[in-house]
């Protein structure tokens, strides 16, 4: 569920970082956490790392008043440019919460007045693994509209992508295209087909070699990086 709560945090040891944002490493709650100021988008709690001991995944922004855009043509009347931040914090036998992962480019803005909310949250599965969800659809500009699931496990102190999946279709052709790419049997299945009839789709199967696994640092800011033809 998508929350927007402004907190005043407690200050504690702090981490700095672009834009002289600083961020508390550790704390009891999300409260003794994140800036002074700055709302959050998403907020769940799991067991990431497996030691059984509930830990925090967490979207902010800031809500800086200066970075709100004002626009006068199609779609919304502001535009929100703040900077959003994904945390992820491990919790300790102690009680407290301590810094594992902190990005902030993962978390797309709302860049476009025509541009619905793209950032659809988190959810914590099984097994620990984190899924992080976006979703695109304008409502002018653009007849596109897509769904795009990335799915993350920690291991080796890093939070590596094990799987990607995102269906993508045209509200004009009704052409679409879905992709699933497990990187861990390293196989990728793509279907092709059109919503707007009864046309058969084309189904591809392929296997890849992968090197070096992608990690939530490594991607960087999603959609960037071109693998295999999709753009991650």
């Amino acid at each position: 569920m998508i929350k927007l709560i402004t907190f005043f945090a407690v200050f504690l040891p702090i981490f700095s970082f672009g834009q002289n944002v600083e961020i508390n490493t550790s704390g009891k709650s999300i409260s003794d956490i994140i800036p002074i100021n700055w709302k959050i988008l998403d907020l769940e709690k799991g067991d990431l790392n497996q030691d059984g001991i509930t830990d925090l995944v967490f979207a902010i922004q800031n809500t800086d008043k200066e970075n709100i855009k004002l626009n006068d043509g199609l779609g919304t009347d502001t535009v929100d440019l703040n900077q959003r931040i994904l945390g992820i914090y491990f919790g300790t036998k102690l009680g407290l919460y301590k810094q594992q992962l902190i990005s902030e480019n993962f978390i797309i803005l709302r860049d476009s007045p025509t541009m619905e909310e793209p950032f659809e949250g988190f959810k914590i599965g099984e097994k620990g693994f984190l899924e992080i969800n976006f979703r695109f659809w304008y409502s002018a500009g653009s007849w596109s509209m897509s769904n795009h699931k990335y799915k993350f496990q920690f291991k080796k102190d890093d939070f590596v992508l094990v799987g990607y999946d995102s269906n993508e279709s045209n509200r004009a052709s009704g052409e679409s295209s879905d992709y699933s790419v497990n990187f861990l049997t390293k196989k990728i299945k793509v279907m092709k087909g059109n919503f707007s009839s009864d046309k058969t789709e084309t189904v591809v199967r392929k296997r890849f070699i992968l090197k070096t696994p992608f990690t939530i640092k490594s991607i960087g800011k999603p959609f960037e990086k071109d693998f295999e033809g999709i753009f991650l």
